[in-house]
This record gives C-alpha cells, structure tokens and sequence, in this order.
C-alpha cells in the first residue's frame, strides 16, 4: 500500500469512527413511569389521581384515558400516556401527549387533537 492509500484509508477509518461515536452519543429521549404520589405541575393533582381519567376532544366528545404520567425520570412528569378510544380514530398504540397540551376544563380533560396529529405522537410502552 502506498504512503496516499495509507493516509486515505486512516483518515476514512478517523471519519468513519467519528461518525459512530456522533450517533452513539445522540440522547434516547426514555420515558418512564412516574411516581404516583408525584404532583403533577399545572394541575395539582398527583400522577395517581390522573391516571384512568378521561380525556375529551375540544367538541366534548370522550377520545380516551389518561394510562399513566410519564416523565424523564420517577419524580419529573413531562407528559401522560393516553389509551385512545377505538371510536376516536386516533390509533391504539398508547401515546404520549406533553402536559402542556392537556387543558383542564372544569372536571374535564381536553386534549385538541386529530389522527394525523396522534400518529405523529411517541408511543408508550410500559
């Protein structure tokens, strides 16, 4: 091998290991299951006093229930996995929606959402 074919194929190998370590390194966003006596910011609740409520769609209609609040880490709720009624049309998979696009009105929940937007949504898989 020849000293340029020595030097090209070291600088691939440096670029190629860089390259690697680049995608190693991307942060996994992992969601895990929050305390349940965790308060829940913006509601004043706990996580166990969200669980297994309903979830409306801004025209009132049930769309599903909140399976459980989910964050970064046991004591940090970020979001809630819903379970979305066969009859909304928002898929199966339970999906995570961040807390700031649940509204509270009055005793209800409401999250505004359509199919498009829910597939678009992180499943949760607990």
């Amino acid at each position: 091998m020849t000293k340029r074919n020595t030097r090209i194929a070291t600088m691939t190998l440096v670029l190629l290991a860089g390259a690697g370590a680049s995608f190693a390194q991307a942060p996994a966003t992992a969601l895990v299951d929050v305390s349940g006596k965790t308060m829940v910011p913006g509601f004043n609740v706990t996580a166990d006093d969200l669980e297994s409520m309903n979830v409306y769609n801004a025209a009132g209609q049930k769309i599903g229930e909140i399976e459980d609040v989910v964050g970064s880490d046991k004591m940090t709720p970020t979001g809630v996995a819903i379970d979305f009624e066969r009859s909304a049309n928002l898929g199966r998979e339970h999906r995570v929606v961040a807390l700031d696009k649940v509204k509270q009105n009055g005793l209800r929940l409401v999250v505004d959402i359509d199919s498009a937007a829910a597939a678009q949504l992180p499943v949760y898989n607990d």
